[in-house]
């Protein structure tokens, strides 16, 4: 959405004009309601044209071609743009991607650098090419990543800093006087897509490995255990310290539900149990019998 917003901004300057905006379908949402994508609800206000292919095939390509774009900017679009697209535009292309290129290449560099302990993270703008997340480099700005930020803010975060770096640059871009840096060929990770399987914890692990799964799969798809054979999902923790005990065991401390993870303890502060709404970790406590002692997942 600031990507969007920024684009607009810029087309009031004269910078350019935008003839449509390409988003995700809408789709089942809470209660199955079918929801527009928010991006979908600002191109609206914004009186835009609006195409929502469920992928980019070729009846998709044709109809974006027949809009004659000459520049193409997307932001978290989620699907693959080929190289036909790209080809149509000579090239130019440009990618507003959360993370430090040539690090964290793919669908998920957001949770993948919190689960990996990155101290900073940033945004990218990339001149995009039909290789994933390899084109040249055009513009960067750095942020670091606060230790209780999980991938909701952080995404939240990275999105006003891409917008504002793109309303910034892009002009320059399209003028032809921002020069684009190739990436380095060290330092490439990648970050798949994450399911919802991923989210599950595993308390031989380290805590502090735990807390930062959690941050990294909050909101979604979610971090979880189960008890008693009930889903428990977990969205936010903390880590503490404390004697070691098997990990799985859980025990409560001045009412807060602790696990014993392979080092050290989980703090659970908030929970989600199956059917509920979100909750503080002791008011779930409180509704759970025989807790002390008990292992998860169970």
């Amino acid at each position: 959405m600031p990507s969007l917003d920024a684009l607009a901004r810029l087309a009031e300057r004269g910078v350019l004009d935008l003839v449509a905006v390409v988003t995700q379908p809408d789709r089942p949402g809470d209660r199955r309601r079918v929801t527009a994508p928010p991006v979908k609800e600002r191109a609206q206000a914004l009186g835009l044209p609006i195409l929502q292919p469920p992928r980019l095939d070729p009846q998709a390509v044709a109809a974006i071609r027949g809009l004659a774009p000459t520049v193409l900017v997307w932001a978290a679009y989620g699907n693959i743009v080929p190289r036909q697209l790209i080809d149509a535009v000579r090239g130019r292309c440009v990618n507003v991607h959360a993370s430090l290129l040539p690090r964290w290449r793919g669908a998920a560099p957001i949770a993948h650098a919190i689960l990996a302990g990155d101290g900073e993270t940033g945004i990218t703008l990339m001149e995009a090419n039909a290789s994933l997340d390899a084109g040249p480099i055009l513009a960067v700005e750095r942020t670091p990543i606060l230790p209780d930020e999980d991938a909701g803010a952080l995404t939240d975060r990275l999105a006003e800093i891409g917008g504002n770096l793109l309303e910034l640059e892009l002009a320059g871009y399209l003028a032809g006087t921002l020069p684009a840096v190739p990436q380095p060929g060290e330092g490439v990770t990648w970050a798949p897509k994450l399911t919802s399987q991923d989210g599950a914890l595993d308390f031989a692990r380290p805590a502090d490995e735990l807390a930062r799964r959690v941050r990294a799969f909050t909101p979604d798809p979610g971090a979880f255990t189960t008890v008693r054979g009930r889903r428990l999902k977990v969205i936010g923790a903390t880590v503490a310290g404390g004697v070691p005990q098997e990990h799985g065991t859980l025990v409560a401390r001045d009412g807060v539900p602790h696990v014993a993870a392979g080092a050290g303890w989980l703090r659970l502060d908030r929970v989600q149990p199956e059917g509920r709404a979100p909750m503080r970790g002791d008011e779930w406590l409180r509704g759970v019998r025989d807790a002390e002692g008990s292992h998860v997942p169970s």
